[in-house]
């Protein structure tokens, strides 16, 4: 596995890019809200430094975050003491019985994990559907073609008083048109602590259990 957000990684993302997430917790609650599931079991997949799993745990619900990195994992469980979370991948994590799985901030399109293939999602899709309660929701959001704006390349800097990232990004165009909902990528990065989490030309999704 690529070592996805070491430390310093995790850093970054966590003091100044968690605006997507920020901004998806209040549309989740809502969602779960406005299905009849005021509490249960969520698992929050792709949870870095626990944002959307301190939102649900506020709101009374049971949380189980996971995540690729053992540095956002330590974050998250500093953030929500009361929740729990594993260092696993999204792709094989054993997911119980809940009300509800969200995947916020485009986990399914990242390839941090190797194993991360149409036929992967799939299976993991199925014991998504497998776990949820009838009534469940799958939540979560992708990156498609047309995620990186122009042509060529797309650069952006940001910086604090102890931390600044330099980001390159482009489309894969090959990629986009043999891959549905995976086409773009962070392709290169240049940092004193960190990278950039992107946060526009998303696509929403969510899906009920009948």
């Amino acid at each position: 596995m690529l070592d996805a957000y070491g430390d310093d990684l995790a850093y970054i993302h966590d003091a100044g890019f968690t605006g997507l997430v920020t901004s998806a917790a209040p549309v989740v609650l809502a969602a779960l809200r406005g299905t009849g599931l005021p509490r249960g079991m969520v698992v929050d997949l792709g949870c870095g430094s626990g944002v959307l799993s301190e939102a649900l745990a506020a709101a009374g619900y049971d949380v189980l975050g996971i995540d690729l990195s053992e540095w956002f994992i330590e974050l998250a469980r500093r953030r929500v003491p009361t929740a729990q979370f594993r260092v696993a991948s999204l792709l094989s994590a054993e997911l119980p019985p809940c009300v509800a799985v969200a995947a916020v901030g485009e986990c399914f399109n990242y390839l941090f994990d190797p194993g991360n293939a149409p036929q992967a999602l799939a299976d993991l899709f199925c014991r998504i559907h497998a776990a949820l309660c009838a009534g469940g929701l799958l939540i979560f959001d992708v990156a498609e073609p047309g995620r990186v704006p122009g042509a060529g390349p797309y650069r952006t800097y940001t910086e604090a008083p102890d931390w600044a990232a330099l980001v390159t990004a482009e489309e894969d165009v090959g990629q986009s048109a043999n891959c549905t909902g995976a086409g773009t990528r962070s392709t290169d990065c240049a940092c004193s602590r960190g990278r950039r989490w992107p946060n526009s030309c998303t696509r929403p999704g969510s899906w009920s259990k009948p």
